[in-house]
């Protein structure tokens, strides 16, 4: 009798266990799919959403209503390579890839630490961390299931297909082809995937048939804000005429709209919206309106058309490889729906590239590396929370030229002198305050310079303030 008592108890006990164990896994969040969009030289003014006056970009306007968009949202560097390096490591640029240029595969990445958590990880366009070095790794050393990228070491577009026609025109949607691809083999499985694209890096390239979307276009230069309107005038007496160059740039802007539309409808038809967190950003600021690699002309028909990229930094003060704003700070849409609120848009919380890493891992419940990082979880404010306070942003592109960010003060160290901005009441960093506030300048140099020697391991010229 009593063995009878006992196996019914281990029964009952069996039974309850299996039942909690379902509950526990019925209980337990799904972890999202990451779906990462990551434009080249999209200036914060070049949507419909951020304000541009004339590209139609009603794909991404519509994601932006539903789910959150920062205003606040840099990459940590302003250049392609190490932005997108801040972004795999979570770390400054200045700490290593601005003298190595490669990522270093036996260190955590993203796409590392999501692979070994149990996400299919893909990676799907420009990779630009390591193409030129004979003994960069393969993408697969970075934890990356499936790839098909430009600029590096592993398979992607032939020299053939790179000569045909419009090629960069059309490149996008092949790649967007790939991550259709990706996905719908990964549809079951939590999956990872960076889709970054260049249709918007110079040389600006439209097919006949995007261009023919803004053949009327009239561009008038007091349509887009200062100081932009102050670059368009100086690029007008440079080169004569902005209207063939700006119906250029808009048509590859509003394609690549369209094939992210493409994209996201598949990714409803699959039902897999509702478990996917989309993300949309750019690398870096619009590239330079002026420049020697920058002033390529092709003719479509008999109108010649300055292929360069005449975005739109919007408010903000000059572009690409600046470290004033316009060069670093960038449009970021983030939707998850049921988690993100919808059409919110988040004037407080400051996002920087080197964020990117441990808000994922937030994000995936993935845990962090044990070596310290330089960015921080903010999986909050993608969920819907303002966050106001941070650790301060540094960005470096040479060991005497620095930039940082602490509350709404911005600084700039230019070798021997230190300007100082307040970003709440000029964002377009018109007029310098360091004689003003001379002891927070001072405080600002001091953090730069220790930036710069802990991170270039060099001494750095000491600055003053002017």
């Amino acid at each position: 009798m009593q063995r009878l008592n006992l196996l019914f108890i281990v029964g009952c006990l069996t039974v309850f266990g299996l039942f909690s164990a379902d509950l526990k896994a019925e209980d337990e969040p799904a972890k999202p799919n990451i779906l990462f969009i990551l434009a080249d030289d999209l200036g914060a003014g070049d949507l419909g959403c951020t304000g541009h006056p004339y590209a139609r970009t009603p794909t991404l306007d519509r994601l932006a209503k539903q789910g959150v968009r920062f205003t606040q949202a840099y990459m940590s560097a302003a250049w392609c390579a190490p932005s997108r390096y801040a972004l795999m490591r979570g770390l400054y640029p200045a700490r290593e890839f601005n003298q190595t240029h490669l990522l270093q595969a036996d260190e955590p990445s993203i796409t590392q630490l999501l692979n070994e958590a149990g996400y299919a990880t893909g990676h799907f366009g420009k990779w630009h961390l390591g193409d030129k070095k004979q003994h960069a790794p393969p993408l697969s050393a970075y934890g990356i299931d499936e790839s098909f990228s430009t600029q590096s070491s592993s398979p992607g577009f032939t020299r053939e297909e790179m000569r045909e026609p419009f090629h960069r025109a059309k490149k996008t949607d092949l790649l967007v082809d790939k991550t259709i691809e990706f996905i719908e083999d990964h549809q079951d499985e939590p999956f990872y995937v960076n889709l970054w694209i260049a249709p918007t890096h110079s040389y600006i390239d439209p097919t006949p048939e995007q261009l023919a979307k803004y053949k009327g276009l009239q561009v008038k230069l007091e349509d887009f804000e200062n100081p932009l309107q102050r670059e368009f005038l100086e690029f007008v007496a440079e080169h004569g005429d902005i209207q063939a160059a700006m119906r250029a740039y808009c048509a590859d802007v509003t394609a690549m709209d369209d094939s992210i539309g493409r994209l996201l409808r598949r990714l409803d038809e699959l039902g897999l919206d509702h478990k996917t967190m989309v993300v949309f950003s750019s690398d870096n600021g619009p590239g330079p309106l002026s420049n020697g690699w920058n002033q390529v002309i092709r003719r479509y028909k008999e109108k010649p058309t300055l292929l360069n990229s005449v975005g739109s930094a919007g408010p903000f003060r000059e572009r690409k490889i600046s470290l004033y704003e316009g060069g670093i700070r960038l449009p970021l849409i983030v939707r998850y729906p049921g988690h993100t609120p919808q059409g919110k848009v988040d004037e407080t919380t400051v996002f920087a590239g080197v964020d990117w890493l441990p808000t994922i891992c937030g994000m995936t419940g993935t845990p962090l590396p044990e070596a310290p990082l330089d960015g921080m979880d903010r999986s909050a404010a993608f969920l819907g929370k303002t966050l106001r306070k941070r650790k301060a942003l540094f960005w470096s592109d040479r060991p005497n030229w620095a930039a940082m960010r602490d509350g709404n003060w911005k600084a700039h160290l230019k070798k021997t002198t230190v300007e100082l901005y307040d970003l709440s009441q000029d964002p377009s960093e018109s007029t310098d305050l360091s004689e003003e506030y001379p002891k927070v300048a001072r405080e600002m140099r001091k953090e730069l310079r220790s930036f710069l020697q802990n991170s270039y391991q060099a001494e750095t010229e000491e600055a003053t303030t002017r």
